[in-house]
């Protein structure tokens, strides 16, 4: 089964560095009017933070998705939006062998959502795999994890 979060985080770089525009605005146009432009200075910091909070946001959860549960291996490609191209510190792509995976758990905070692959290696020591998937849709984590549950259910009847 292969899918991805393509069309969910397109328009993710866009609000990015509209909202990096606005911040520079939003200062610039405060000091040309004489702190004129919000009634009072709480509220002037109060938007400033919530700016740099929605990047922040977006900066750090705003990742590319991709899973893929064809053929021998499953392949999980998992990478940032912004600066991705330029840096990629970010980008991730994992290759894990269908029989060596064990178990899975995915973590759902209200805005922050991560999927822990757990497996075994070729020497039987047991290892965490941790992807972001906050921009995947409901409807396809409940297809990843459909996915998962058959492949672990594979492996524990292949077992036995």
């Amino acid at each position: 089964m292969r899918l991805s979060n393509h069309k969910e985080t397109r328009i993710i770089p866009g609000i990015y560095y509209f909202s990096v525009v606005l911040f520079f605005l939003i200062i610039f146009l405060n000091a040309q009017l004489g702190k004129a432009l919000f009634p009072n200075e709480n509220v002037y910091l109060g938007s400033l933070a919530a700016i740099v909070l929605l990047q922040l946001y977006i900066y750090t959860c705003g990742k590319y998705f991709e899973y893929d549960s064809e053929g021998q291996l499953v392949t999980i490609i998992n990478k940032g939006l912004i600066l991705s191209r330029l840096i990629g510190y970010r980008n991730r792509q994992i290759e894990i062998n269908r029989n060596q995976i064990k178990g899975y758990k995915i973590y759902d905070l209200i805005i922050y959502k991560r999927l822990v692959i757990i497996a075994r290696d070729n020497y039987g020591r047991k290892f965490k795999k941790h992807l972001n998937i906050s921009f995947v849709k409901p409807k396809k984590v409940k297809v990843i994890r459909k996915s998962l549950n058959r492949l672990i259910n594979k492996n524990h009847e292949a077992k036995v």
